[in-house]
């Protein structure tokens, strides 16, 4: 239903939003301990975006497969564009309340592991369903990081 470029070319942007909104946290971030785990977080989406982008098509389609494809793709498309999977263009940057960043942050972990889990019943290649499986879990633990941050930044702040 959903061609792998497709599902591949979106995957790819939200890793890399991911990616520059963390680094931009990082820079933002006045404490070096949220710093590196920002960073740490950066790093890991960006070598999620590399993974996909090593994802290749590697099958000839039929007419009724094209035709099926297509429509899988407006479907996609219209389930994505609502949802931005993204920290806004220097949204995090104009954030100066920690607790806030944090919440944004979650916010993008929690829609992606989302369409993540929704992609998964549309792959059929084991080693692919795998791999995105790992990812899955990395992006949940990005957000229960997040979660704790929040718990432990609550605290201090009483």
């Amino acid at each position: 239903m959903f061609t792998t470029a497709d599902i591949r070319n979106i995957a790819i942007q939200i890793e890399r939003n991911g990616e520059k909104s963390y680094r931009k946290a990082a820079d933002a971030a006045k404490d070096a301990e949220l710093a590196a785990v920002f960073i740490r977080m950066a790093d890991e989406e960006k070598r999620h975006a590399e993974w996909f982008a090593s994802i290749e098509e590697g099958r000839e389609l039929n007419e009724e497969q094209r035709e099926l494809e297509a429509v899988g793709k407006s479907i996609l498309q219209e389930m994505v564009k609502d949802r931005t999977f993204s920290l806004e263009e220097g949204e995090l940057g104009a954030i100066d309340n920690l607790a806030d960043v944090l919440i944004k942050s979650q916010e993008f972990e929690r829609d992606t592991i989302l369409f993540y889990e929704m992609l998964s019943g549309f792959i059929e290649n084991e080693q692919t369903i795998e791999q995105l499986g790992v990812i899955i879990d990395e992006e949940k633990r990005h957000q229960q990081e997040l979660e704790e941050l929040l718990g432990s930044t609550a605290a201090s702040a009483e």
